[in-house]
């Protein structure tokens, strides 16, 4: 009895699994437009995480730097048990003129207890000042760093995305050769059992039908490395399955030529650069400021009490102020070579300046230049491919009249494919080169 009921068990739960997979079917696939994916790369891109933790460590460097500004609030307390006593000796004849000999008194109890509670503020400190001027700058550098580095990693997300659509684009292609191929073949097969075509005109149509599976082969494999690299930028799990809702047939505008004096102003790494000059300069005056005094101010409270029992016993209750004065009189070269390193330092941003905008005038050539050559040859592309397929087509036609030959129409739709793949690699290039051109004005965040 119980087996049979364990066994009415076991097939309502295989009823009920069977039931939830055919409600459930298969899992979906992800979709991404550019825009979804980028904004995926911008969440989880971990060069992106990274920079966002540069902004969240200069803005900690700002509260420090700020702190050495404000006072300062401490409290110490300790507590003693004395184990032996101490002693202090005095001469019998500082108390009795004349006489001779010592006084041994004990000057410590049993338990003894102190605190103390100290308030210090900076009074005068000209490092203090340079050191919030650097932190605020800093804060304006990362910022801009980070800017640089989403424009650079977007470019790249873009650029990738695009190069997976046209990936998809040449495996369509290859496989409609290798279905145009097959559907040849079997048209062949079918003559050639008729006795309308030899056998030579058979095994022609099967080698050209079969010589285009490899090709589908390797654009799936290419299609895939480049989906694989898509999910890495994008922190997607890699075994994730991820489909691309997008196109090649919208083509950008030309761009206008932009005068290089004014990407100065946009580039974001540039800026960067901008403020680390800046920063340079504090960093000297601030290891100038070394050289000058510091004057610091104290308000404390102390309380002590002693007593050979446990408890509060003669107490002692202090109020005092103070100010500390502190100037560096000699360091043995340390501070002048500070601020020799400082300047050095200095000097080498400069050239990175000067590095920087020679390679963004170059950059914003060879972008225009790229995008110009990769129209221009959209143009030549889109002519040839609608002539090729013209000439596929009438190759078509004529091979099943019998009045052109299977090589005929194998170089007929080599050429078809070369030229559609030909037309599509233009687009991709432009669409690049368009990117290229956005991150070279500064505008890739756009």
């Amino acid at each position: 009895m119980k087996k049979q009921t364990l066994h009415i068990m076991m097939l309502i739960g295989a009823a009920f699994l069977n039931m939830s997979i055919l409600f459930v079917g298969p899992a979906q696939s992800e979709q991404f437009t550019v825009d979804s994916y980028l904004a995926t790369v911008q969440q989880h891109n971990k060069d992106l995480l990274l920079a966002g933790k540069d902004k969240d460590l200069a803005e900690v460097q700002k509260k420090e730097a700020f702190s050495q500004a404000l006072p300062s609030v401490g409290l110490e307390a300790g507590y003693t048990r004395n184990i032996t006593d101490y002693y202090m000796y005095l001469k019998t004849s500082s108390i009795m003129p004349g006489s001779s000999g010592l006084i041994k008194a004990p000057i410590r109890r049993d338990n003894e207890l102190s605190s103390t509670l100290a308030l210090q503020q900076t009074l005068y400190s000209p490092s203090v000042g340079s050191a919030i001027k650097a932190s605020k700058q800093y804060d304006k550098l990362t910022n801009y760093v980070y800017e640089a580095t989403e424009q650079n990693v977007l470019t790249g997300a873009r650029k990738l995305y695009y190069q997976c659509i046209f990936l998809e684009k040449v495996l369509d292609i290859t496989k409609a050769a290798e279905e145009n191929a097959h559907e040849n073949y079997r048209i062949m097969k079918l003559k050639f059992d008729n006795g309308q075509v030899s056998e030579f005109d058979l095994l022609q149509a099967e080698t050209r039908w079969r010589g285009t599976i490899p090709d589908i082969q390797q654009a799936e494999r290419n299609l895939k490395l480049a989906l694989n690299s898509l999910k890495n930028l994008a922190g997607i799990d890699i075994s994730e399955d991820v489909s691309l809702d997008g196109s090649l047939d919208d083509i950008p505008v030309m761009p206008e030529r932009t005068p290089v004096e004014s990407v100065f102003n946009i580039r974001p790494d540039f800026q960067a650069l901008t403020w680390e000059k800046e920063l340079r300069k504090t960093n000297i005056e601030a290891n100038k400021n070394a050289y000058k005094p510091k004057v610091t101010g104290t308000l404390a409270y102390a309380y002590s009490s002693q007593s050979d029992k446990m408890k509060l016993e003669e107490e002692n209750n202090l109020l005092f102020v103070g100010i500390n004065l502190s100037i560096p009189l000699y360091t043995g070269g340390y501070l002048n070579a500070q601020v020799q390193k400082a300047e050095v330092e200095m000097k080498k941003t400069d050239l990175s300046i000067q590095k920087s905008r020679e390679a963004i005038s170059t950059d914003l050539e060879n972008a225009w230049l790229m995008c110009e050559e990769a129209m221009k040859r959209i143009e030549s592309a889109d002519t040839t491919r609608k002539t090729a397929e013209r000439a596929f087509q009438i190759a078509e036609t004529t091979t099943r009249n019998g009045l052109s030959t299977q090589l005929q129409l194998k170089d007929a739709r080599l050429a078809f494919d070369q030229a559609t793949i030909g037309y599509y690699s233009a687009v991709y290039d432009y669409i690049s080169a368009r990117h290229e051109w956005n991150l070279a004005v500064g505008k890739a965040g756009l």
